[in-house]
Parts: structure tokens; C-alpha cells; sequence
């Protein structure tokens, strides 16, 4: 599909037997996304919409909102299970034009790569709901720390039912965001330490995560804003709290973690290049002090221009960032990571004003 959005497993379509282990229910969703017609963009759209009106609709046959009327709360809840999807869905095309940009410093057999590809953007199915239980947790300790559910279950049992139902699936697919998160960011350590090619005057291969890690860093710092804006509780609601700071941490780890293994082996080479030029240099120097005590000047032209050289080289060496990103990806991420934290800020500003 030629959208930004793209294929998320691309293993999905060959036989189950020849896969590491099966699909998530999620993985098998985006895949359905892929194959239908149109852009995925359009498809998302529009579950937003049909899920906009379901999740009103509901307080319009409750009769405790006016039908037609939208409310601000309500209509922010379907935005997180879409877009945390189209957000994976994302996620999943980018990793795989990562992982095609890092196969020179990769090398190794095409079964190997196929493997990572598919492990990069497919979720383990039985893990996978093992998260949604845990997430079903989360979603009723939530549920204990939010009196206006308590209140809905006073005045209309069934509305509150379908309140939960709604948290639960919210809360299962930020569960599996994070999962997803973890496994994916954990398969970029090991790519990076299976790269065979690593050469320091070619870094375009060895950048090719750093845009990954960041985008899904900034994806969960853009939730976390998202549910500031949206949601008063989320300062004051332990859990709903406490879910913030751990996406807000995860999402640091993510951006600066997976890369810390290629960081570690360019550094490695590039000390290693530097103590081979150093060793040349005194050699070079030794030479020069030699011809110095002979008074001896044959040759001293040449040495001259090979300490220049050798010395232009170690400070084109020396300049060779180790960090495996450019400075305007750096500057998006601790931009993206700052905004939550302004936003409740400003927030909290506000209502003081406003009392």
C-alpha cells in the first residue's frame, strides 16, 4: 500500500510453520488494515469516527447527555485505541526500512534477516494477551480511583458496564503499545549486536534506529500530552498517574537504551583507529628526532607531510560522533519529552487563575 502507513509483518502472509511463533491478534489486525483498499490512514479515520459516535451515543440512550451533543472527555477516549494502533502500524513500516538501511553493517544470511524482520514487527500471540490480562488489572484499580464510574454505576449500571469495557480495551492496547515498545527496542539491541560491518566513514546504516527510537519515544510522550489535555484525572488519578510516569520513562529508555550497543562498538573502533594513527604518529615523530640528532635533513620534507597527514587524520577521526544520531533528532525528542510536563504545568497554572 503506498502510504506512509505501510506493512506491518511482513512475514504474516507465508505459512504459519515457517514463522518463529504465531501473530498477535494485534499483528493480525494491521495486517487486515494493509490488504484493504485505500490508504490505512483513511481505514483509522474512520473506526475514529464510528467509535466517536458509539461511545457518545451511548450517554444519548442513557439519556444523560442531549443526543447530537458531543462530549470533550468522551470523544478523547477511542482516540487512544486508534491511534495507539495506527501509531504501531507506523512504528512497524519504519522498523522494517531501518532494518533494510542497516543491512550493509549487518551482513549475515537472508533467512537471518528474514527473522529479525519478522521478530522487529510481529508480537508473540500468547505473551500478547498475557499483557491485555495484567492490563485488565491496571483497568480496575483504575476504575476505584475514578468516582464519576462509581457515580455512572449508581445512576445507570449498564452505562457504567460499558465504560469499563471501553477503559479495559483502552488500557489492554497502552499495555501492548508498551510491550510492543520493550520487544521491539529490545530486537534493535541484538541487530545491532549481530552487525558484522561496522565501518566508521560510512554512518548512514549505523543511524538507521536512531529515527525508530525516537519516533516511538515521541509517540508515547505524545499520548502522555494527549491525556493531560484531555483528561484532568491524569495528575490526580494514582494509577492513571503512575501510567504516565512509567510511558514518560519508557519512553527516555527507549530513545537512548537500544542504541547504546552500537554506540559502545563505534566508540570501540574509533578508539581502536585512534591508537593506530597515534602509533604511527610517534613512529613518525621518532623519525624526525633521529634525522634531528644525525643533523641529518634527507627526507625531512616527506616525514613533514606524513605529520601532517597523520595528524589531519586524527582529527577527522577524533570528529566522528559515537551516539548514532543526528542533533535534530536528539532536539525533537527532549522537545517531545518536555511537553507533557509544560502542558501540566500550564494546566495547573490555569485552574490556580481561574480560583
Amino acid at each position: 500500500m503506498a502510504t506512509e502507513i505501510g506493512v506491518s509483518a511482513p512475514l504474516l502472509g507465508r505459512a504459519e510453520a515457517r514463522v518463529p511463533y504465531p501473530p498477535s491478534v494485534v499483528d493480525r489486525f494491521i495486517a487486515w488494515a494493509d490488504r484493504v483498499p485505500g490508504p490505512a490512514w483513511s481505514l483509522y479515520l474512520g473506526m475514529l469516527a464510528v467509535l466517536v459516535v458509539i461511545v457518545n451515543g451511548v450517554t444519548w440512550l442513557d439519556g444523560s447527555v442531549r443526543f447530537g451533543t458531543l462530549d470533550l472527555y468522551r470523544t478523547s477516549i477511542p482516540v487512544y485505541p486508534v491511534s495507539i494502533l495506527a501509531l504501531m502500524h507506523y512504528l512497524n513500516r519504519a522498523a522494517c526500512r531501518a532494518l533494510a538501511e542497516f543491512r550493509p553493517a549487518l551482513g549475515g544470511a537472508e533467512a537471518e534477516y528474514a527473522r529479525f524482520e519478522y521478530e522487529l514487527t510481529t508480537l508473540p500471540s500468547g505473551r500478547t494477551w498475557v499483557v491485555c490480562g495484567a492490563s485488565l488489572v491496571f483497568t480496575v484499580a483504575f476504575a476505584v480511583f475514578t468516582p464519576s464510574l462509581a457515580e455512572a454505576l449508581r445512576r445507570s449500571p449498564w452505562l457504567a458496564g460499558v465504560d469499563f469495557v471501553l477503559y479495559a480495551i483502552v488500557f489492554g492496547l497502552v499495555g501492548v503499545f508498551v510491550y510492543h515498545t520493550l520487544r521491539q527496542l529490545r530486537m534493535v539491541r541484538l541487530i545491532h549486536a549481530s552487525a558484522r560491518n561496522v565501518n566508521l566513514f560510512q554512518l548512514t546504516p549505523l543511524y538507521a534506529f536512531s529515527g525508530l527510537t525516537a519516533r516511538t519515544g515521541i509517540g508515547l510522550l505524545l499520548l502522555n500530552s494527549f491525556s493531560i489535555l484531555t483528561d484532568p484525572a491524569t495528575l490526580v488519578n494514582p494509577p492513571l498517574f503512575g501510567l504516565t510516569i512509567l510511558t514518560s520513562l519508557v519512553s527516555v529508555a527507549c530513545f537512548f537504551l537500544p542504541l547504546k550497543g552500537i554506540h559502545d562498538c563505534i566508540a570501540s573502533k574509533k578508539q581502536r583507529l585512534l591508537a593506530e594513527v597515534n602509533a604511527r604518529l610517534e613512529a613518525a615523530i621518532q623519525h624526525l628526532y633521529r634525522r634531528a640528532d644525525a643533523q641529518d635533513p634527507t627526507g625531512i620534507e616527506q616525514v613533514n607531510q606524513l605529520l601532517t597527514a597523520l595528524v589531519t587524520t586524527r582529527e577527522v577521526l577524533t570528529k566522528i560522533p559515537t551516539w548514532p544520531w543526528e542533533t535534530g533528532t536528539l532536539t525533537g525528542f527532549i522537545s517531545a519529552f518536555l511537553l507533557p510536563f509544560i502542558v501540566g504545568l500550564i494546566i495547573l497554572f490555569l485552574e490556580q487563575v481561574l480560583r
